[in-house]
């Protein structure tokens, strides 16, 4: 520990989270990056299926272009598993960053849509790294008191970049829009070498002086020990752990806490995907065209931006006080219901063929409920997985929950367009389809969740292990 020496450094009694709030600003920007990559898909596609397109495209080429960022997230996902533990928190949270960079420089060029394939492979990598890494780091950095909220500005700042997206892309070129979204990616890139490294990582490494310096200038006071005994005390099976990879593996299924936190994101992220919300961040736009009779596509667009962005506002003020469980039930049950409501109005559109244009208010509540709800569920899944995962596996399971969301936005990306487009089958069946999953979900993460709100990670880890 320090001496007395150094007892003027931090002269607040209660401490300063200055620093914290800094490191969490600059993941902030990172967030808001991915937001723009995952907003810029809904508009522009509309853009590139025009017939005075700048790219000419069919629905195939649009299929695949949303997958090409869904397949390079497994990879993102796949380097984390090395890099995470190898290179350290904030050298990772770099890495994001250039992808990003090279997405949008290539998007400005492109003149084919092979480019436009590759610009999104590279975006994909990010978001295979940044889901995995940046809750990672906010847990570690972050207090037990703003934990909650800390995670939840993650989700604030992604949907705010898909808002941007939906309101620049549409009245801009594609190479305009790329200029513009270049300048944050690089403002990251340029503030992160300024925070500090994980206090977990440092102390994971050996270097305790480190970590504890760290500590010290997270909380703004010099007396850490109480909490620096905890990250010790956390790191002691990490230690144990000299079996690699296979050995991790091991441990997630074989120990019966590891396992229930594997099973609980793997829900999560099941859930993310194959409730609706995926697919309408994704073919938002295009899905308007078909429902939107009394307003444009445009402006419907739009209204998901600002639910997206109200949502995550509003777990500011839920997550920490209502707890975990009570979100994951309602927002459940309510997303079924939306997505029964949205696939019976197909049904009776596609099907019955009735002209129910006139009724395009239902559908439009029933998408913005199901986008709120299920974007609180998302927000809850960055800070579930900041929270459960024991700091022997958190690296390792992450990783291997991120391919596998990878995995389910490929499928969902492409089988929606399959089976509404190709097979002819309408859009009610995929909703149909999304209702039972989401509520089959649902009740199994309900009876597995363990109530995390305001527990340390070592509460958190004896609730799982019961």
């Amino acid at each position: 520990m320090n001496g007395d020496g150094d007892k003027g450094k931090y002269m607040s009694p209660h401490g300063s989270k200055t620093w914290e709030y800094l490191a969490i600003f600059v993941c902030t920007v990172l967030t808001l990056c991915i937001g723009i990559l995952f907003g810029w898909n809904s508009p522009t596609i509309v853009l590139l299926l025009k017939p005075n397109s700048p790219i000419p495209v069919t629905i195939s080429d649009i299929s695949t272009l949303t997958a090409s960022l869904t397949l390079a997230q497994m990879l993102g996902s796949f380097i984390n598993m090395f890099a995470i533990d190898k290179i350290g928190r904030k050298y990772t949270l770099l890495f994001c960053g250039l992808p990003i960079v090279a997405s949008w420089c290539l998007i400005i060029v492109a003149k084919s849509v092979s480019v436009l394939y590759v610009a999104r492979f590279f975006s994909g990598i990010s978001v295979g790294l940044v889901f995995i890494i940046t809750p990672m780091y906010l847990g570690e950095i972050s207090s037990i008191k703003t934990r909650g909220i800390n995670g939840t500005l993650l989700g604030i700042t992604s949907n705010l970049g898909i808002l941007l997206s939906y309101i620049i892309v549409p009245y801009l070129t594609i190479t305009t829009t790329a200029s513009i979204f270049l300048i944050p990616s690089i403002c990251f890139v340029i503030l992160l070498p300024f925070i500090p490294e994980s206090p977990y990582y440092l102390a994971m490494k050996g270097k305790i002086e480190e970590a504890e310096n760290v500590l010290e200038k997270l909380r703004g006071k010099i007396d850490v020990s109480e909490e620096l005994n905890m990250i010790l005390e956390s790191l002691k099976k990490k230690d144990e752990n000299k079996g690699g990879n296979m050995s991790t593996l091991k441990e997630i299924f074989m120990i019966k806490g590891n396992r229930r936190a594997f099973l609980i994101i793997l829900l999560f992220v099941t859930c993310n995907h194959f409730s609706g919300f995926i697919t309408m961040i994704i073919y938002g736009q295009l899905i308007f065209k078909e429902t939107l009779s009394g307003m444009s596509h445009y402006t419907g667009n739009i209204i998901v931006g600002i639910v997206l962005l109200l949502s995550s506002i509003s777990m500011i003020f839920f997550v920490d006080k209502l707890g975990r469980k009570p979100l994951i039930f309602v927002s459940g049950i309510i997303i079924g219901f939306c997505n029964l409501t949205i696939g019976s109005f197909f049904y009776v559109k596609d099907y019955i063929n009735e002209n129910i244009s006139t009724y395009f208010l239902i559908p439009l509540i029933a998408f913005i409920i199901l986008i709120f709800f299920s974007n609180s569920m998302s927000n809850l899944m960055l800070i579930m997985i900041s929270e459960i995962f024991s700091i022997e596996v958190k690296a390792f399971s992450s990783c291997v929950i991120g391919i596998a969301g990878g995995l389910f936005g490929t499928i969902v990306s492409k089988l929606y367009i399959f089976i509404s487009i190709y097979l002819n089958y309408g859009h009610s069946v995929p909703f149909f389809g999304f209702c039972i999953i989401i509520w089959i979900i649902i009740f199994i993460l309900f009876n597995l969740v363990p109530e995390t709100k305001g527990k340390t990670f070592q509460e958190i880890q004896r609730k799982l292990n019961k």
